[in-house]
């Protein structure tokens, strides 16, 4: 019913009020919706509805909207988001299984919670979004809640050979970032995973200098890549050179046949003078 008043009757309408709105409405509905014949059935809807009505039963139970299941659900894709309303809004880290979905409840001060069982604890909660292609995202959600820090240190100081210095480096970020210490890990966890090679000498750079900072450990694995490919390029230039072919010793130490000056002032019959006037 609402589309089609919304394709026949609203199309070519301009809205004034609610008021006049409905009044022509059902003054549309009146004249031309139900009075006209329906072109399948060949019948009026309005003589139609007069026979239908006689067969329809009353309503026991008073209808109202509290008593309507408002919850809807969304399946959680693998980024960890759900859609709603053309935007993303991102769930706890982990919160992806395939085929899981999630209840969704919309608040009238404009908020999205969402849970996991219908009844259950909200695991986010969003102000919603009027814009379109949005990622509406707590940036608790990114962190790695599925164990404790020390079992986090654990499992990121067990990548390194030497683990007992991996773990008191990492223990030391700890004391010195308590309150984003996960977010600290995390990011030493991302630079272990893209360069797992270079982590042992990116570690002995770091405590030599005396670095103690997530954000620092990864520009050092950049530099430490860096130096690696610089001294691979010197090595290759250096095969590259080709040494010159030994000379006979005895070559070199050869001097060539002189004349005296003598011979040359004899045969040029005294023009030696000359030339140097």
């Amino acid at each position: 019913m609402v589309g089609y008043v919304k394709k026949n009757f609203a199309k070519n309408r301009v809205y004034t009020n609610l008021d006049k709105w409905n009044e022509q409405c059902l003054a549309w509905l009146a004249r031309t919706g139900n009075k006209k014949i329906h072109n399948t059935t060949k019948k009026r809807p309005v003589e139609v509805f007069l026979i239908e009505k006689q067969h329809l039963r009353p309503v026991i139970k008073k209808i109202t909207v509290s008593s309507i299941d408002s919850s809807i659900t969304r399946t959680v894709r693998k980024d960890n988001t759900i859609i709603y309303l053309s935007n993303r809004y991102s769930v706890p880290l982990g919160t992806y299984k395939k085929g899981k979905s999630v209840f969704i409840e919309v608040t009238e001060e404009g908020y999205l919670f969402i849970r996991e069982e219908k009844e259950g604890p909200v695991i986010a909660n969003h102000r919603l979004s009027h814009e379109k292609g949005k990622l509406i995202q707590d940036t608790q959600h990114t962190r790695d809640r599925t164990k404790g820090i020390p079992a986090y240190i654990t499992s990121l100081a067990e990548k390194f050979k030497n683990q007992e210095l991996a773990r008191i480096y990492l223990e030391e970020i700890h004391q010195r970032y308590p309150r984003y210490i996960r977010d600290q890990l995390q990011l030493i966890g991302k630079a272990i995973k893209a360069e797992p090679d270079l982590i042992d000498e990116v570690l002995e750079e770091c405590i030599n200098k005396g670095i103690y900072s997530a954000t620092e450990f990864s520009d050092i694995v950049q530099y430490v890549k860096r130096q690696r490919q610089l001294n691979k390029d010197e090595g290759k230039q250096n095969q590259n050179i080709k040494l010159l072919p030994q000379v006979d010793k005895s070559a070199i130490y050869t001097k060539p046949h002189t004349r005296k000056l003598d011979d040359y002032l004899e045969k040029n019959d005294g023009q030696y003078d000359k030339c140097i006037k």
